[in-house]
């Protein structure tokens, strides 16, 4: 053999050669015999793996377990932080609680690698744009927000924010039993969204416009207590939620008659986002037990229709039959 031979040993046609890994080269004569490995398809096939396995979505048993395994951890680190702030049992307990912290957050950064590496084998998720659309899923942006404060607060400001792993939390929300009541409350906010905007307009109008006037009608009797609009807009959102700590009151007679027209306003405006909700809710399930009840009578139709085509002949001769059900002759 004189001349440089290449012989390429793959499991399918390799698209770019970075994805070839050299065996050779191996001398034969006065040539050289370069053998290539494509790993491609190796590579692929792990991700699909990996993907079946880390994919928060995948129904199979493993997929499953990891993830209840996932939200175990996660609502213990939310316990942690919990009663880590209480300063005693921190103090006696520090190291526990630290390395529980960093374990917990590194095999979820682990977790998240793996989901972000093997992303692309799902359809619709190739390449970066596809590892973009699916950082942006809310569960998958809230684990990231976490990682991140985390480890930002573990490199930079030691101890100032572990609190972060208590946004875990909102993971309960992803429960797969929860799904069907997840979609349902997206549409009801998508359905009253101009009705809601109208509640919360309104009520942050009368907020503003009641601390606004309780200001300029007690600065003088009260300088410290509706110090500045602000200071008076505290004492405008406790009222107008009928909560009533107590603790900033109006003392004359005007910012008392305020305070009352003021608290009827509260309940005719922050009583009104509740009630488009659950007004809301009602008519999704009526939609719901309709769209169920069409099924049932479309497929009751179907079977209808098919046991109607099978008696317009005899089972026997095969003649068709008149509207009694006789043989017609």
């Amino acid at each position: 053999m004189t001349t440089r031979d290449t012989i390429f040993v793959a499991v399918r046609e390799a698209r770019t050669e970075s994805r070839r890994i050299e065996v050779g080269p191996t001398r034969i004569g006065s040539g050289d015999i370069r053998v290539y490995v494509d790993i491609s398809h190796m590579s692929s096939s792990t991700k699909r793996r990996a993907w079946r396995l880390v994919d928060p979505e995948m129904r199979n048993r493993r997929a499953q377990r990891l993830e209840n395994a996932a939200l175990v951890l996660a609502s213990l680190n939310v316990v942690a932080v919990v009663f880590g702030s209480v300063e005693p049992l921190y103090s006696a307990f520090s190291v526990w609680f630290d390395w529980f912290g960093h374990v917990s957050v590194l095999l979820f950064t682990i977790l998240f690698v793996i989901r972000l590496w093997a992303v692309p084998v799902k359809t619709g998720s190739r390449g970066s744009t596809g590892r973009l659309r699916f950082v942006r899923r809310p569960f998958v942006l809230l684990d990231l927000v976490v990682i991140v404060g985390y480890w930002f607060g573990v490199l930079f400001v030691p101890g100032s924010i572990g609190w972060v792993r208590v946004l875990w939390l909102a993971r309960m929300f992803n429960l797969p039993r929860l799904q069907r009541s997840r979609i349902r409350f997206r549409r009801v906010l998508v359905a009253q969204r101009d009705d809601l905007s109208i509640a919360f307009i309104g009520s942050g109008t009368i907020a503003l416009l009641a601390s606004t006037l309780m200001f300029f009608v007690e600065r003088g009797a009260q300088p410290e207590a509706f110090s500045s609009i602000p200071a008076a807009l505290w004492w405008a959102i406790v009222t107008l939620t009928t909560v009533g700590y107590g603790d900033v009151v109006p003392g004359t007679p005007l910012g008392r008659l305020l305070g009352a027209i003021t608290t009827f306003g509260g309940v005719a405006f922050f009583a009104l986002p509740s009630s488009i909700l659950a007004a809301g809710f009602m008519d999704e399930r009526a939609r719901e037990r309709q769209a169920s009840n069409e099924a049932d009578d479309a497929g009751t139709e179907s079977i209808h229709s098919k046991l109607g085509h099978s008696q317009t002949r005899c089972p026997h001769c095969g003649e068709a039959l008149d509207s009694t059900g006789t043989e017609q002759v």
